[in-house]
């Protein structure tokens, strides 16, 4: 059943170069402002009673740490810090490739990774891929594309963050929206036909 429903799901955003189109606009925080690379953010549910921010864990001790969903309330999780693709930019822009990296994190399980998001085709859960970290930043190519990221505009009111790097233009990639898959009592984030529609609260 998994199969099938990872593979219908796939169907429709599978082997794309540019799936999602969007105008270059600067991302805005909750206070309106230009969202600024390699500035701290908390990365938060835009809906009421969706749950707070993100955070790191370990799947049963094991690394590398799983992005993971806070389930409760006003909980602000992690701070993330963006990076861009593009060199000339200032600030984040919708429809770009970006690198985004937890930061503040301590933990009594310590994991040799870095903390940029990475694309773990290799990591399934309830048929959805996984988002984890050990990421590399910058360096954009067909060697970084698991650490590309994009942050579209949802009914202009929200944001979702996908998956659907163009770093490499000859490259043939999977692309899909980042949303939480419930296993083992958490929420996982994983490409998922369900995005998380999120603001980004300044630090």
């Amino acid at each position: 059943m998994e199969k099938t429903m990872l593979f219908s799901f796939f169907l429709v955003a599978l082997f794309s170069k540019n799936l999602f189109t969007a105008s270059s606009l600067s991302v805005r925080d909750t206070e309106g402002h230009p969202v600024q690379l390699g500035v701290k953010y908390y990365i938060l549910p835009f809906r009421p009673g969706a749950g707070g921010g993100l955070t790191l864990a370990t799947n049963k001790g094991k690394c590398p740490y799983e992005i993971v969903q806070i389930i409760t309330e006003p909980a602000n999780g992690l701070p993330v810090t963006f990076s861009s693709s593009n060199k000339e930019d200032k600030t984040v822009q919708l429809n770009t490739d970006l690198n985004i990296k937890f930061t503040d994190f301590q933990h009594t399980t310590p994991c040799p990774e870095s903390k940029v998001w990475k694309f773990d085709a290799s990591n399934q859960q309830n048929g959805a891929l996984l988002v984890t970290v050990g990421g590399v930043e910058g360096k954009p190519g067909r060697e970084t594309l698991p650490n590309w990221f994009k942050i579209q505009k949802e009914d202009n009111a929200f944001y979702k963050i996908q998956y659907c790097p163009t770093v490499c233009k000859d490259c043939r990639v999977i692309c899909g929206d980042i949303g939480p898959v419930i296993y083992d009592g958490r929420k996982r984030l994983a490409v998922n036909e369900s995005p998380l529609g999120v603001i980004f609260k300044k630090a």
